[in-house]
């Protein structure tokens, strides 16, 4: 007994495992970087290596692109399988986040908002909200129209985004208004980014463990194929 629901953990947890050693990684890649950049150790395979660093086009940058696709993935899939409108919500909330994390759209709304006739340096967080705000209301609308039963999850998987949003709007902007950027942009680059890097895996790691919960089909279906063999 102990032995099967030993296995059925490791099972659960198996690509949870991969995908955050992937993610250790990529950071560890970018502290590398960061150290050889920063002491000019031009010799090193990592020395102008800006794809292990977190700019654009970034190898974590990518990395974090391919897990929010496979979180609207996740989010499409359980609303096709349960009708619940709060899966299509978040699933229209994270392919909110992708496309402002490829095309930098609240990027381009936040340099207008912080002119200094509107604004000024505040500009980026009402930015970053108008971009996320509506997905979110109608997750959170969704979320309310759950049964009591159903709604554990979801709140799981809102938490979850409510821990990447502090490390991509609350820390990133922290860094820039408080601290300054120009004297932590290694230190804010890799909390911020790291951050986000590790809560979109934790989100990932939600859906894993409920999933079953959240499609009750979805455990039927994986078991099928060992009840037909032990026939």
């Amino acid at each position: 007994m102990n032995m099967t629901a030993d296995r059925s953990v490791s099972h659960t947890l198996m690509w949870p495992s991969i995908i955050l050693a992937v993610d250790f990684l990529l950071l560890i890649a970018f502290l590398r970087w960061a150290y050889v950049e920063h002491l000019h150790i031009t010799d090193s395979f990592f020395y102008g290596k800006l794809r292990l660093s977190s700019v654009d086009g970034s190898l974590m940058e990518r990395w974090g692109y391919v897990k929010e696709a496979g979180i609207v993935g996740l989010a499409a899939y359980a609303f096709a399988r349960t009708k619940e409108f709060f899966y299509a919500a978040y699933a229209v909330l994270f392919l909110g986040v992708l496309s402002d994390d490829a095309l930098r759209i609240h990027e381009y709304i936040g340099k207008w908002l912080s002119d200094p006739a509107l604004l000024g340096k505040w500009g980026n967080l009402p930015s970053a909200l108008l971009v996320s705000g509506v997905p979110l209301a109608l997750s959170l609308y969704g979320f309310y129209k759950l049964s009591n039963d159903r709604k554990f999850p979801a709140l799981m998987l809102l938490a979850g985004f409510c821990v990447m949003a502090f490390f991509a709007v609350v820390v990133d902007n922290l860094h820039s208004l408080l601290i300054g950027v120009e004297h932590f942009k290694t230190a804010s680059s890799f909390i911020e980014d790291g951050g986000e890097l590790l809560s979109l895996t934790l989100i990932i790691t939600v859906w894993r463990i409920y999933m079953p919960l959240i499609v009750p089909t979805h455990q039927r279906m994986n078991r099928t194929p060992h009840m037909m063999v032990q026939q």
